[in-house]
C-alpha cells in the first residue's frame, strides 16, 4: 500500500480540491508583483508535498524549459517600464519587464501544479459524484471531466512504458536531426496508445448505455464531510483577505 495515500491531500474531498483550487487561481491571477507571487507559488508547492508527497519537480523543469524561461526572456524584451537595468541599442531590459515575466512565469506554473495535484490525488469516481449529486452538475460533462483529468496520469505512464522499451532494444538517445526522429516516434507511439485507449472507453460506454437516460444513479452516494463546509469558508475569507491587501 503507497503510504501517500494517508496524507491529507488524499483523503479530502473532491468538492473542497476544487474550491481551494479556484482560491488559489485567483489569487494566482490577482497578484501582480514577483514577490508575493513567489511567496505564494512556495506556499501551494510545500503544501502539495506536505499533503500528498509528490515533489512535481521534473513536470515543473520541463515547463520551466518549455515555457517558463522562453517567456520570461520575451518579457524582459517587449515590456519597458521602470528603471532600466541594461541597454544595447534598441534592445532594453527594465525592471518592470522582469517583474512582469516572473510573475506571468510563476503564474503559469502555479496554475499547472494545481491541476497536476488535483489530477493526481482525486478519485475520478468520488469527483463524480460530488459534481453530479452535490453541484447538479450533467453526469455527461461530469465524466468527460473526469476522463480529461484521468488520462493525465495514463499518459504519463504510456510515455514511460515507451521509453523503457526503447531502452531495452538497446536505443541510444540522439542528438540533432537524430533526437528530432526519436521524439516524433516516441509522441507518435504514445499517441496511438492513447487512441487505442479512448476507443476501448467509448466501446464500453456505448455498450452500458451512457447517455441513454436523463438521470443516473450511484451505487454509493457522496457525503459531504463535516470538515469541508469551514474549509471551504476559510479558504475563501482569505482569498478575499489577501486580494484587499494586495
Amino acid at each position: 500500500m503507497d503510504i501517500n495515500k494517508h496524507r491529507w491531500l488524499y483523503r479530502m474531498d473532491p468538492l473542497t480540491k476544487i474550491v481551494l483550487l479556484l482560491c488559489v487561481s485567483v489569487l494566482a491571477v490577482h497578484i501582480q508583483h514577483a514577490l508575493p507571487q513567489t511567496i505564494l507559488f512556495a506556499c501551494v508547492w510545500l503544501a502539495i508535498l506536505w499533503g500528498s508527497g509528490q515533489v512535481i519537480g521534473r513536470p515543473l523543469f520541463k515547463l520551466l524549459l518549455v515555457i517558463g524561461i522562453p517567456y520570461f526572456v520575451l518579457s524582459l524584451l517587449t515590456v519597458r517600464s521602470g528603471t532600466v537595468l541594461w541597454q544595447a541599442g534598441a534592445l532594453q531590459i527594465t525592471a518592470g519587464g522582469m517583474d512582469y515575466g516572473a510573475v506571468m512565469t510563476l503564474r503559469i506554473f502555479i496554475l499547472c501544479m494545481t491541476s497536476v495535484a488535483l489530477s493526481l490525488t482525486t478519485d475520478y469516481r468520488e469527483l463524480v459524484s460530488a459534481l453530479v449529486q452535490k453541484l447538479r452538475v450533467p453526469y455527461r460533462f461530469a465524466y468527460g471531466l473526469a476522463l480529461a483529468l484521468t488520462f493525465l496520469p495514463l499518459l504519463r505512464e504510456e510515455a514511460m512504458l515507451a521509453l523503457a522499451a526503447r531502452r531495452l532494444r538497446g536505443e541510444r538517445r540522439g542528438r540533432g536531426l537524430e533526437a528530432i526522429r526519436q521524439n516524433r516516434e516516441y509522441l507518435g507511439s504514445v499517441f496511438t496508445g492513447s487512441i487505442r485507449r479512448i476507443q476501448h472507453i467509448a466501446g464500453a460506454m456505448d455498450a452500458k448505455g451512457f447517455g441513454a437516460y436523463a438521470e443516473r444513479t450511484f451505487y454509493r452516494p457522496f457525503v459531504l464531510p463535516a470538515s469541508a463546509i469551514p474549509t471551504m469558508i476559510t479558504g475563501l475569507i482569505l482569498t478575499a483577505i489577501v486580494c484587499i491587501l494586495l
